[in-house]
């Protein structure tokens, strides 16, 4: 464990110094979220068996001569300043545009369902895992915001799934460990671009002077990259009390760790909220380096990944002051061909703003 966590929160560490040195003088809040995904909290362990992400986002100058050479790629990525056609429907109309800029540590986990199978079983997910880093830069205007993601990682050993499953099964749940690890994803380098934009369902604003009011986004986006390849589109509604401005992303979702979105201030004042929250997306999957393997090299256990997927979440979230937290549960469509059991897991994320 410590030789994987110990060099990722030291680098994490590094990485927050650099990008926040120019602007010690003037610090912002710090947004902390800490995401975990397992299937054990709905009763199976196969499929999408483990996820875990722990982020950092922070609010940026729109001052694009502030911006490291990073961060300037990631906003001409996002449309934010630029005169074309598709960045006008992007940022449509004239509007003070803000800036986010995040940096994430993401793994993700995924196994078949039989324990001792030295290679998985027909209509079992493959043994695979990935490790990585994301950085991240979004613009938000009244109605639309746009994220730009670059993903950095590995599948195979670098990635520490076995290491990191072995030990939450001995020391944390007590369950069998899996033997068929050698027969995982192989070890590819990867390097992926996710791209973002939603955009606010404006009649749901007649809700806010209801007792319960409610409020979502349209969404779509893209995917481009060894470890996936893929388009999406979806939508996700809330619907509760004092709904706050900051938007959940409820499960660890590559790409994606949204924060402000389309309004500056609660729409209640005050510091508690209460909701519930439920979101749907439709994919075309081109390439998913857990099922079909990696671009360059053969892998014996990989299984044709479905080009058309769907995901559907659903769960409750409370806020008090600067902590937020979210329960909740996905439900995936086959994602390959013979699939046997569709995945379904349970999430929760824990969000903390301050002055660091």
């Amino acid at each position: 464990m410590l030789k994987f966590f110990l060099p990722s929160a030291l680098c994490i560490l590094s990485l927050i110094s650099s990008l926040t040195a120019s602007d010690c003088n003037s610090p912002q809040p710090w947004h902390i979220s800490v995401q975990w995904d397992n299937d054990m909290l709905t009763g199976t362990d196969e499929g999408y068996t483990n996820g875990a992400r722990i982020a950092f986002t922070r609010a940026l100058s729109p001052d694009s001569e502030e911006h490291n050479a990073l961060q300037n790629a990631l906003r001409r990525l996002t449309g934010a300043g630029a005169d074309s056609r598709i960045d006008d429907f992007r940022f449509p109309g004239t509007g003070e545009l803000r800036f986010q800029y995040g940096l994430g540590l993401s793994q993700l986990m995924f196994t078949p369902k039989d324990p001792d199978a030295l290679t998985p079983p027909p209509g079992e997910r493959p043994y695979a895992a990935w490790s990585g880093f994301e950085f991240s830069l979004q613009v938000s205007a009244a109605e639309s915001a746009s994220t730009a993601t670059l993903s950095i990682g590995s599948t195979g050993n670098p990635s520490y799934g076995q290491d990191l499953q072995n030990w939450i099964h001995k020391n944390v749940s007590d369950s069998p460990i899996f033997q068929g690890w050698d027969s995982q994803a192989p070890t590819q380098l990867t390097l992926n671009l996710h791209l973002d934009h939603k955009r606010r369902i404006q009649f749901l604003d007649a809700t806010a002077d209801w007792p319960l009011q409610f409020d979502g986004f349209t969404e779509w986006g893209t995917s481009l990259g060894n470890l996936r390849t893929d388009i999406y589109a979806g939508t996700h509604l809330r619907a509760g009390w004092n709904l706050p401005n900051s938007h959940l992303t409820p499960r660890v979702q590559l790409g994606s760790f949204t924060e402000t979105l389309f309004h500056h201030e609660p729409r209640n004042g005050g510091k508690l909220a209460l909701y519930g929250f439920t979101g749907l997306r439709g994919y075309g999957v081109l390439h998913d380096i857990t099922l079909d393997g990696p671009l360059w090299r053969d892998w014996d256990e990989s299984v044709g990944s479905k080009p058309w997927q769907g995901e559907w979440t659903f769960g409750v979230a409370a806020k008090y002051d600067r902590m937020e937290i979210s329960l909740s549960h996905s439900i995936r469509s086959d994602e390959f061909d013979g699939q046997s059991n569709r995945s379904r897991y349970g999430s929760v994320l824990v969000r903390l703003s301050g002055v660091f």
